[in-house]
């Protein structure tokens, strides 16, 4: 690797490694009080509008071909990028609460059906020149017809739900990922689920703040005289539901051991989610996720979305849905999240 290009990933990998242990958040307020680039490497470190740190630009005009031959590269100094629009962005770093979290998930949901495939970090490409790496893909197991052999069909993955984890990422660069995962492109086109989870720094107390956040591509919620606090993906077409966006989350929950701050609570309302729909642990006085089974922090995932375009519809004896526990989540989280970095 040239010496030049090593040193830009070497200043990727600090980059991220200051914002996990201060919790940095980089802004110069305007006069409007709007959120600006700060300075590390000003025109390369990456800020949502918000104000929240989304990345660190490696390289620019970069093609498709030459990102996957740079990511090799990325693997040596231990950093996740993805390739926007040219630009090969350094966003996620590895870490036991991402890795654990990630392998959870991949095994609860192939354990739930055997026809679904599951696994990690799946090339996902979106539109031209924009390539994401996704944390866990879920895509149903096309089955063989009768005297048919495997061609090669598959290797183009077309994934029904994908699962995104932020440790240093966050919350509203998370969020930003909603609309090309519901793209049309060739491989977004059967995308039916988006769950992201945010995962805060330790706070000095040993809380930790958690964000689940699920987007469906049909999203429909309760009309507003039909307000259901479940979080449930469980939404069908009738005269007591409400279509909004698919950019709009469904459901944003606080699963965490750790209230949320003002400036969070403001970035997730910006992103236009209903009051009902945004639940948990979000004052002092709101029921924590302290056991498995608490209704208020259940994820459930209707089967026939993630058996959308299957042949013969769901598999006969699939479960009706898949539930994820946040608690459990939760719990993987506690453990295996850095100490408290003061």
């Amino acid at each position: 690797m040239p010496y030049a290009l090593e040193e830009r990933f070497k200043l990727a990998r600090d980059t991220l490694l200051k914002f996990i242990k201060q919790d940095i958040i980089k802004e110069i307020m305007t006069e409007k009080g709007t959120a600006e680039k700060g300075s590390i490497e000003e025109e390369d470190t990456k800020f949502t509008k918000s104000g929240e740190f989304s990345g660190f630009v490696i390289l620019r005009d970069v093609s498709l071909e030459e990102f996957h031959e740079l990511r090799i590269g990325a693997r040596k100094f231990k950093i996740y990028t993805r390739l926007v629009e040219g630009d090969v962005i350094a966003y996620e770093m590895p870490s036991p609460a991402h890795t654990y979290v990630a392998g959870y998930l991949i095994r609860l949901i192939g354990n739930w059906s055997h026809y679904l495939e599951v696994g990690p970090e799946l090339d996902m490409t979106v539109r031209r020149n924009t390539e994401y790496i996704s944390d866990v893909s879920v895509e149903p197991m096309q089955p063989l017809q009768p005297g048919q052999q495997q061609d090669g069909t598959g290797s183009v993955s077309q994934p029904r739900m994908i699962i995104e984890i932020g440790v240093v990422e966050g919350f509203a660069s998370l969020h930003s990922l909603a609309p090309e995962y519901f793209s049309d492109s060739t491989q977004t086109e059967f995308m039916q689920v988006y769950l992201s989870i945010k995962i805060f720094p330790r706070h000095a107390n040993n809380t930790v703040t958690m964000i689940a956040t699920i987007y469906l591509r049909n999203n429909e919620i309760p009309a507003r005289n039909q307000r259901n606090r479940r979080l449930s993906a469980n939404a069908r077409a009738n005269p007591t539901m409400t279509r909004i966006q698919n950019t709009t989350p469904n459901r944003v929950i606080s699963f965490g051991t750790s209230p949320l701050d003002r400036r969070t609570v403001d970035i997730i309302n910006s992103t236009g989610v209903r009051n009902d729909r945004f639940v948990g642990f979000i004052q002092p006085a709101d029921a924590i996720c302290s056991r498995a089974g608490m209704e208020e922090y259940q994820v459930n995932i209707r089967s026939e979305l993630l058996f959308n375009g299957f042949p013969g519809g769901v598999p006969q004896g699939t479960a009706n849905n898949l539930n994820i526990d946040l608690w459990e989540i939760q719990q993987i989280i506690l453990r295996r999240l850095g100490p408290y970095e003061p």
